[in-house]
């Protein structure tokens, strides 16, 4: 058997018993225990069927990546892994990648084109652990081929990539479990399902916080920081709410254009900002502007 089979079978049985272990704990200590059978089924589906779209538009982002890699001289600052530059090493690449995933995720909700296509993440009304790979699959192909300022800045020695992933597991892969799990005073520290649950609210005073992957001091430093009463475990979901069926997941950010689709598009405006929230808010609870 091949290192490669090896390392695939590793990776599946891995990601099985990470699923069987996330139903676990959701079925435990849910904080919503109710959630729509259909809902989560749909969610899989999505989220299953843009997997398979980014899988099968991987060497193509691949080569493109390579390509732009190459040529902008890719791996700028080596990481050094002899002695004591192993500890720093590790910690400089987690600090600066964290930071640029902030920066992006910010980014996706600012930039109109963009937001067309994380918006298919924000969708998802029932957060679970797969919500967690809800993401379109334009959205991976834009990042991966375009994008990509890590592998261009950093010459990253395998074993560093390995830490840094498993450091990211908990809080960052974990973020949108349907898990009651109370953090305290140390709620700001790491990511975890109720602060990042925040960043998927359907209440006009969560709108754009909590922005985090791994480690909310940024969402603190630049002003985007939400930190959750102990029972606040808002609603989900995009205001107004829209259905996702499998095509339409496929076909997310150009869903408007294709009249097939047209029953699937809600009567208002995709919302963006801060006032267009607050206008529909205002509508939905019966209010009047002052």
């Amino acid at each position: 058997m091949s290192d490669d089979m090896r390392i695939a079978i590793v990776v599946i049985c891995g990601m099985a018993v990470m699923f069987l272990v996330s139903r676990h704990v959701e079925r435990r200590w849910p904080i919503d225990p109710n959630l729509p059978r259909s809902e989560v089924i749909d969610d899989w589906k999505a989220t299953g069927t843009n997997l398979l779209l980014s899988w099968l538009a991987g060497p193509l982002t691949a080569a493109c990546s390579a390509a732009i890699v190459t040529a902008a001289g890719g791996g700028l600052i080596h990481l050094r892994t002899d002695g004591w530059w192993y500890g720093v090493s590790a910690v400089g690449f987690i600090l600066v990648a964290d930071f640029y995933r902030y920066a992006t995720h910010r980014l996706y909700h600012v930039i109109p084109c963009l937001w067309a296509l994380h918006s298919f993440h924000h969708s998802a009304e029932a957060l679970t652990f797969v919500t967690g790979a809800r993401h379109h699959w334009l959205e991976k192909v834009l990042e991966g081929a375009f994008f990509p300022i890590i592998p261009i800045l950093f010459s990253i020695p395998p074993e560093i990539l390995i830490i840094s992933g498993a450091i990211y597991f908990l809080p960052d892969g974990c973020a949108h479990l349907n898990v009651r799990f109370r953090l305290g005073r140390f709620v700001t520290w790491l990511n975890n399902p109720q602060f990042h649950r925040i960043h998927h609210s359907t209440q006009p005073e969560h709108l754009n916080k909590n922005f985090a992957s791994l480690l909310p001091l940024w969402d603190i430093l630049f002003g985007t920081a939400w930190v959750p009463r102990a029972d606040e475990y808002p609603p989900t979901g995009l205001v107004p709410g829209e259905k996702v069926g499998i095509m339409t997941s496929i076909v997310w950010p150009f869903r408007r254009y294709l009249p097939q689709l047209q029953g699937y598009v809600p009567v208002w405006p995709r919302v963006e900002n801060w006032e267009g929230m607050r206008k529909i808010y205002m509508r939905l609870s019966g209010s009047h502007d002052s």
